[in-house]
């Protein structure tokens, strides 16, 4: 990565933790990373912390020099519609933040507009954890036979330490309040999607958010044959797992355990099984964007593709489209 030019567009607390790290471990790409935010203080605060170029800071990527090759988007996701097509149009290449957009139509738009212009990837980082890598691996060479029935748990206390605060806005124009299914279940969906290698469909799906973020989903879904049962939340914590039963056996695993999963194949019992591979967030950031630099260079294929998590998308526009929300009596008796 030592001959690249990377612009690192927004400084929140997703670049702090996850892209900043990564970006500033080695010294050549910590002087060739661009910063850009429109807060001064923002900006100055992550030179300061992370050792960035004084001088190569600006307040808007408009402005940012044609050397750029790679611009990692981290804006707030109701921004990464127009922020991301100026740069394709330059044909500068982009990872976006997940989610990458907020309607999976805004993401067919700029995969549209990127093909044959430039490479768009996306930081759907479970993809690069050994664990859920592995998972697909025993799904393709048919470890458990026909998936029947998948169930996944998800949910904690929202903590994240947002500095935009975007999370808790209702929607304006064509955005979408930022809730626990586009927050969480951005990463349940996707790697539903990737692991089944299909959209599934909704059955019957109930949330909270009354117009606007959603703290709990409980949602069911089918593929084919298979059952899926999904319950996120930013209430509070759940059993924080998923559970993959097959034909021939089942596979389950912790949600947030990167580095291994157990799986159970005729009448034995449950096996551990180790994945190999980096598992903390600045090693996944820098594996991402290697393998973004190494893609346009010629020398790899993109782990993540903006295309491929269209599917997700899809699905969790299908999830809004198909909800109810479960109004309290006296909400009902105020409204009837």
């Amino acid at each position: 990565m030592s001959n690249v030019q990377i612009a690192m567009i927004g400084c929140g607390a997703i670049a702090d933790q996850y892209y900043f790290p990564a970006l500033a471990a080695d010294k050549a790409l910590r002087a060739a990373t661009w910063i850009v935010d429109p807060s001064p203080e923002s900006r100055s605060r992550a030179i300061r912390k992370f050792g960035f170029a004084e001088a190569q800071q600006l307040s808007s990527s408009a402005d940012l020099p044609d050397s750029i090759s790679l611009a990692i988007n981290a804006t707030p996701s109701h921004l990464h519609v127009t922020t991301t097509m100026p740069l394709i149009a330059r044909g500068i290449n982009v990872i976006v933040e997940k989610p990458f957009a907020e309607f999976s139509d805004q993401a067919l738009s700029m995969v549209d507009a990127a093909t044959g212009k430039c490479l768009l990837s996306v930081n759907q980082y479970r993809r690069l954890a050994p664990s859920y890598a592995k998972v697909r691996a025993l799904i393709e060479n048919d470890e458990i036979g026909e998936i029947r029935r998948i169930s996944w748990s998800e949910g904690h206390k929202f903590d994240w330490p947002t500095q935009s605060g975007f999370y808790f806005r209702r929607p304006w124009g064509t955005g979408r309040p930022r809730g626990a299914l586009l927050d969480i279940g951005v990463h349940v969906l996707d790697q539903i999607c990737w692991w089944i290698e299909d959209t599934p469909t909704p059955l019957s799906v109930v949330m909270d958010g009354y117009g606007g973020p959603e703290a709990f989903v409980l949602a069911k879904m089918a593929s084919g044959n298979i059952e899926i049962d999904l319950g996120i939340s930013f209430h509070g914590k759940l059993a924080n797992s998923f559970v993959i039963e097959g034909s021939k056996g089942t596979i389950k695993g912790s949600t947030h355990d990167y580095a291994r999963m157990e799986l159970k194949t005729g009448k034995g019992g449950w096996r551990s099984i180790p994945a190999v591979g980096a598992t903390g967030w600045p090693a996944m950031a820098t594996r991402l964007v290697t393998n973004v630099t190494e893609t346009i260079a010629g020398r790899d294929k993109l782990l993540v593709a903006a295309a491929d998590v269209i599917p997700s998308l899809v699905a969790i526009d299908s999830l809004y489209a198909a909800a109810t929300e479960l109004w309290p009596d006296s909400y009902k008796e105020w409204m009837a």
